[in-house]
């Protein structure tokens, strides 16, 4: 009797590899060769998958944006403090360092490619909405209505918080964790009297 495979679980699999391999020497490096060894497959098994190399690697770039928001969601959801909830998306461990080279790897395509356009975007979308959600939810309003101040609020939010991360990738030496939090604390910090001022 032949073998149960689990395709999801085995796609997931490949594309997981290739995200490693990107995360280590870029997209232009990638092939389905490599995959397959870092994989311990054929490489008709990535092909089985996934029909070409920009087909796995879309796939690698949605991975890099489903980790970070399934972090950012589920510190959120534990009722975190805000610093310490933004904080699980910076890069000072080695998964999210990794995922940060990932999108770095990405960004060059986002501006001439379609496909990658509408994927960050749709990821844009909904890492502003969740920042809408955290303001909304530190400031005791409804979570679900449209707040132009919150908007506004959280687009500034999420700039420094990315802003910071970025400089931290291209110079982790210079960015400790206590210097990112202590900048996301003090924009915070403005922020909540900006609120309070209405």
């Amino acid at each position: 009797m032949p073998a149960i495979v689990d395709h999801d679980k085995r796609r997931e699999q490949v594309a997981s590899v290739a995200y490693d391999l990107v995360a280590e020497m870029g997209i232009e490096a990638v092939t389905f060769r490599q995959v397959a060894g870092a994989a311990g497959s054929s490489t008709a098994i990535v092909s089985n998958y996934f029909e070409n190399k920009g087909h796995l690697l879309h796939e690698v770039y949605r991975i890099a944006n489903r980790r970070v928001m399934d972090r950012l969601q589920v510190a959120f959801e534990q009722d975190e403090d805000l610093v310490d909830c933004l904080s699980v998306v910076l890069p000072v461990t080695e998964d999210n360092r990794r995922t940060w080279h990932v999108w770095l790897a990405f960004w060059g395509r986002a501006h001439c490619d379609e496909a990658y356009r509408a994927e960050t975007a749709r990821n844009a979308g909904e890492s502003l909405a969740l920042y809408r959600r955290m303001l909304a939810r530190r400031y005791r309003l409804d979570e679900q209505v449209d707040n132009p101040q919150i908007e506004s609020l959280a687009r500034r939010l999420i700039s420094t918080v990315g802003g910071v991360a970025l400089q931290c990738v291209l110079a982790p030496d210079d960015w400790p964790l206590s210097r990112l939090r202590e900048i996301i604390a003090a924009e915070i910090a403005i922020l909540d009297a900006e609120f309070a001022q209405g």
